[in-house]
């Protein structure tokens, strides 16, 4: 953890002693506090005998009540022991910033502002956007007019930095996983190469040792780490244009060939389709007269295609080759099991019988060939 973190760190950490009104804390309290929030959250072990220094917390204290440089916060001693906030609603989560605090963030901001014009790098563009909204959300003192969606539940977040570390350096990892629907855990020694996004979950590509190719493991299956003490081969490495290149997502099945499938896409999911396509292969084929459109995309089918043509259900058909549309029907009935709703839909007791049962809850994607 950076220094700057470690004091930011600390200083919420003070705040949240001096708002809590069920104790009373000392200096050496404060001292302890901050020890054990910068013991828990370093990425690398610390020594059992670390401790926050008495002068560093006193910094601190004097830091926050700073009306130029800090929080002005209102911070007293009381029985010439205790410190507390003299406004017990106060935080310095809401304090107000000043715009001279802001002039870092707006170079932040106006550096990966001209990076966004560099090829490769448009991706920067939500950042920057989001940093100036806040920028003129704190300095002008106006309402939020942008929200931007939050990671709810960020499962396995916690070991982004450790993987993003282990990758950047090479070093080898031991991760305890845990399958989907499954409360067994799997340890694997894997050897991390790279690190890719999809859909707001985060993903890593490597070598699992002992078995052959690239393996792909979602973060949010990894329930503990180690690291292996095991030399990183220098010969592997990952190219990540070629892997990714006729995939949709992050996995890539071994042994299935790219197919050319061609779709046929309701009129209702068009526009969208034709502003955002499924792949960079994506061409139409033709449109027809009730506005629905035909199109062949080029890649391997993988447990990303399949979800995405059922998330996009009714409006999203496969028209060939029939394999891919016959295993399509096998995978979507796989993924409505997994789902918890689908599951209390069908658990729920049905208000008329039925005289001829009819698998409705089963879409057939493989339309109009059977």
């Amino acid at each position: 953890m950076s220094v700057s973190s470690n004091a930011l760190l600390r200083h919420i950490t003070i705040d949240a002693c001096l708002r809590d009104a069920s104790r009373k804390y000392t200096l050496l309290d404060l001292i302890e506090a901050c020890t054990n929030a910068i013991k828990e959250n370093s990425k690398i072990k610390l020594k059992d005998h670390f401790v926050v220094s008495t002068r560093t917390v006193q910094l601190d204290l004097q830091f926050m009540r700073d009306k130029k440089r800090g929080y002005n916060a209102p911070i007293v001693v009381y029985e010439q022991k205790y410190y507390k906030y003299k406004d017990p609603a106060y935080s310095i989560g809401n304090a107000n910033v000043k715009q001279t605090n802001m002039e870092p963030l707006s170079d932040i901001a106006e550096t990966l502002r001209r990076y966004t014009r560099i090829e490769g790098m448009e991706s920067l563009k939500g950042s920057v956007e989001l940093i100036q909204e806040v920028i003129d959300t704190k300095v002008n003192g106006g309402s939020r007019l942008i929200a931007y969606q939050p990671v709810i539940n960020p499962s396995g977040g916690q070991f982004f930095d450790v993987v993003k570390d282990a990758t950047i350096h090479r070093k080898v990892l031991s991760l305890n996983c845990t399958e989907a629907l499954s409360s067994a855990a799997e340890q694997v020694i894997f050897y991390p190469l790279y690190m890719k996004e999809y859909l707001s979950r985060w993903y890593v590509v490597g070598y699992e040792d002992g078995k052959e190719g690239y393996h792909v493991i979602p973060l949010e299956s990894v329930s503990s780490y180690s690291y292996a003490i095991l030399p990183f081969p220098p010969n592997y490495s990952f190219d990540s244009d070629s892997y990714f290149k006729n995939i949709i997502g992050v996995t890539k099945p071994s042994g299935t060939l790219k197919q050319e499938i061609t779709l046929r896409v309701g009129s209702a999911l068009v526009p969208f389709v034709t502003l955002n396509p499924l792949h960079s292969s994506q061409r139409l084929v033709s449109k027809e007269e009730n506005g629905d459109c035909v199109y062949k995309i080029s890649v391997i089918p993988n447990e990303e295609f399949y979800r995405l043509v059922f998330e996009n259900q009714p409006n999203v058909a496969i028209i060939s080759p029939k394999s891919t549309g016959v295993a399509a029907n096998e995978k979507m009935r796989d993924i409505m099991k997994e789902l918890p709703r689908y599951e209390e839909e069908q658990a729920k007791p049905k208000k008329e019988p039925k005289k001829k049962k009819e698998p409705k809850n089963e879409p057939d994607l493989f339309g109009g060939l059977f």
